[in-house]
């Protein structure tokens, strides 16, 4: 089925025959049946997609009666619950991936609304907003929300009481998991609601629970969750309810079955039901505010234009929050329009969910490299059959460490599934296992270092397999080298991995100093291919800028172990001057063993490491060439608010990005953490903060805002 999936999603549609639309039918009900009863997908919901849209049109094309993709739904599992039947079945939801397809359904709905509503040109609407000539006139009002693509279930009240909770199944009938339903904290069990009411949302999992949950799954030999929406769904229909209340479920409210009845009762003396326009975003609005939660993302939108630059810039809010959010949903807002704009028997015309590009597909592994870092860690990258996510041809995926391909257990041959986020490189999440895997070669640690062929040594208190020749090997240092003049530690602009590389390869280059001596090879450079008077001009440049820095720069790059840029920030406390012990050390470590942060192991290093003439010799040229800015003890007086505080700090600021601001606190001495805590002095936060503002409030964390902080550090 899997190679038949792939082959119907690389066919155009006029490759396809009427033998190929039966097949396209089967192949649609057995992924349905992966996804909807065994949470066992081996295709990504972008490839579903794209098979479901094709099965559409080769349905109408050849007049197929039955058709599948107007009819898909899952089958009612054995399972302990009992089955039961929806008041109103729980439809589905259109989906689209683009601009332009956003700007369609818009048309669609106006062209709807101008045909379906009676004399409405002669008559106005009573929406003010729908008052024109034509589609042309008509301007819809939108609400964009997020949408949890997890597992639906509706809860029922009656008298104010839950009676029961239905997961969404085939949409007329599903399971009742009321006892389990009850389990989760945020959802209420009695409302002061004397009718009946419907309350439609999705039960999720934070994806730090999810982290969660799997980490003690491995140390407890039980099922690994491949992603959140499955550890979620498992969570809710265990047998044991004690089982589902561990898990940390949360619910989230988004629609209701019984729109009337509730507007009715709650909204009467806000808004008019009948004949007027009822808005969606105050009735859901209405909804959290007396009992459920809802989207934290939830904008009302005055038109399709103003919904696509939302769209585009919702990336970096999507960075913070504890959720897969894969899809935003954007409604009509005007609620009695909804009958006018109409529905199919498979999703609502009157709402569509957009989807971000693809993050998750799958391929198929063709080989391992293993790569070794500049710590000497060996890392295995699977080379992979080329495919293209979120825009990007991705050919290369981590594989982290050894133990994750055994948990994983990746094979060469394997048809896997990859999720790339942003920037970051792609990583392989699971492993389709659709057929026998016996031949397949099995990915294991390499004997030998494939840098220097020294023999790689297994650390007994990490997973990590590394390389322990710290001086010839090539790898190693080409890594070091790299990260040394990045825009973490030298920052030096023109000078990046290629050129680290091809300096390396030509011996213009061997360590740190001849970074810095770069002028003395400018001819050397000039005669390599690329390299002209201005760019050789421009690295030079650069890399004279960067020989201004603080000693606990120059601490970092010097890839001491164990060291990075808190704990160089620590030590640096007792380096003074060029003349201070650590620079000519002879082996006090208990002076270094007082500082925080400082660990005996980090401690010996650092030591061994200033013991070694070679690092000796190569510190004094650095000293000789460096403008060192050394460690001086700022003068506070009666413990102010300067002495050491740990700061958070949440979002980027209009003139300043976090590592701006970082970099700023850092400078009079303060720490910055990435999540707030009883022990966090201050969040300096924007008005965008989320949920380390709630968190930072709740703990009684004081907040400051730019200016004050600002002012406090100058």
């Amino acid at each position: 089925m899997l190679d038949l999936s792939k082959k119907y999603l690389k066919m155009d549609i006029s490759e396809f025959s009427t033998q190929d639309v039966d097949k396209l039918q089967d192949l649609i009900n057995y992924h349905s049946d992966l996804y909807y009863n065994k949470d066992e997908p081996i295709i990504s919901d972008f490839e579903y997609d794209e098979l479901f849209k094709k099965l559409n049109i080769l349905e109408n094309k050849y007049q197929i009666t039955k058709k599948t993709s107007e009819n898909v739904w899952s089958e009612i599992l054995e399972s302990t619950f009992q089955k039961v039947a929806h008041s109103r079945p729980m439809i589905s939801l259109d989906n689209t991936y683009n601009e332009e397809d956003l700007k369609d359904f818009d048309d669609r709905v106006k062209k709807n609304i101008a045909i379906n509503l009676v004399n409405y040109l002669d008559q106005p609407h009573p929406n003010p907003l729908l008052r024109g000539e034509g589609t042309k006139g008509i301007i819809i009002e939108y609400v964009l929300e997020f949408k949890f693509d997890w597992l639906g279930v509706e809860l029922i009240y009656k008298n104010g009481e839950l009676v029961q909770a239905i997961t969404r199944g085939n949409w007329i009938e599903w399971e009742d998991v009321t006892v389990n339903v009850e389990q989760i904290a945020n959802i209420p069990k009695k409302i002061a609601f004397k009718d009946q009411l419907e309350v439609r949302g999705e039960v999720v999992m934070p994806i730090s629970v999810f982290h969660e949950l799997n980490e003690t799954a491995k140390k407890e030999g039980t099922k690994i969750f491949s992603n959140p929406r499955n550890a979620a769904s498992w969570s809710l229909r265990m047998k044991d309810a004690n089982v589902t209340k561990k898990r940390k479920l949360q619910f989230f409210a988004y629609d209701l079955a019984n729109f009337d009845e509730f507007v009715t009762w709650s909204l009467a003396p806000l808004l008019r039901w009948k004949g007027d326009n009822v808005e969606y975003y105050k009735v859901i609005l209405e909804l959290q505010k007396l009992w459920f939660s809802i989207s934290s993302y939830f904008k009302k939108l005055n038109w399709i234009n103003e919904v696509i630059e939302a769209i585009e810039n919702f990336w970096n809010v999507k960075k913070t929050i504890d959720f897969e959010i894969d899809w935003l949903v954007l409604k009509v807002n005007d609620i009695s329009l909804w009958e006018s704009i109409w529905w199919t028997e498979h999703h609502p015309k009157y709402a569509i969910a957009y989807k971000f590009p693809a993050e998750i597909l799958t391929t198929k592994v063709l080989s391992v490299e293993h790569s070794v870092w500049r710590t000497g860690t060996i890392t295995p990258v699977a080379n992979l059959e080329p495919i293209n996510i979120g825009w990007v041809i991705v050919k290369r995926a981590t594989l982290h460490n050894y133990e994750e391909v055994e948990n994983l257990d990746v094979r060469i041959g394997d048809t896997v599934f990859i999720k790339r986020a942003g920037e970051v490189i792609p990583k392989i999440i699971s492993v389709v296992k659709e057929w026998d895997r016996d031949d397949f070669e099995k990915i294991v640690p390499p004997t030998y270092c494939p840098s220097c062929k020294t023999l790689v040594k297994k650390d007994d208190e990490k997973v990590r397999f590394y390389c322990p020749n710290d001086i010839d090997c090539p790898a190693k240092h080409s890594e070091k080298l790299t990260f040394a003049v990045g825009k973490q530690w030298f920052n030096i602009d023109w000078f990046g991995e290629k050129q680290v590389e091809l300096f390396l390869q030509e011996w213009i280059i061997h360590n740190l100093v001849d970074i810095f001596k770069i002028s003395e090879k400018r001819e050397e450079i000039l005669t390599l291919e690329w390299f002209k008077e201005k760019s050789v001009n421009n690295l030079i440049e650069a890399v004279d800028n960067a020989k201004n820095l603080s000693i606990n720069t120059l601490l970092t790059a010097l890839w001491i172990a164990g060291v990075g840029k808190k704990t160089a920030k620590t030590i640096s406390k007792l380096i003074t001057s060029p003349l201070a012990p650590l620079l000519r050390w002879e082996g006090n470590i208990e002076e270094l063993e007082e500082l925080e942060d400082v660990w005996p192991e980090i401690a010996k290093n650092v030591i061994e490491y200033f013991q070694n003439d070679s690092h000796k010799l190569l510190l004094n040229e650095l000293i000789e060439i460096l403008n060192i800015e050394y460690y001086k003890e700022k003068v506070v007086e009666n413990d102010s608010i300067l002495n050491w505080k740990k700061v958070c700090i949440t979002w980027s600021f209009e003139w300043y990005s976090r590592e701006q601001l970082v970099e700023k606190l850092e400078s009079v001495w303060w720490t910055f953490v990435t999540s707030v805590s009883k022990n966090t002095d201050y969040l300096l936060a924007w008005e965008k903060a989320w949920s380390k503002l709630k968190k930072a409030n709740e703990l009684w964390v004081e907040l400051l805002d730019l200016e004050w902080f600002l002012h406090l550090i100058y």
